[in-house]
């Protein structure tokens, strides 16, 4: 039970990862919402 426990939080930490880092770079290419993300 402990290791499917540990097996679920590790792929929702990477679906997490996966939606921010894709969700970062739709905003980037949406002219009305690059002033969200910080450049640098």
């Amino acid at each position: 039970m402990k290791q499917q426990i540990e097996a679920n939080y590790k792929q929702i930490k990477l679906d997490v990862m996966n939606i921010v880092e894709n969700e970062m770079e739709r905003i980037k290419n949406d002219p009305d919402l690059q002033h969200l993300v910080q450049q640098g």
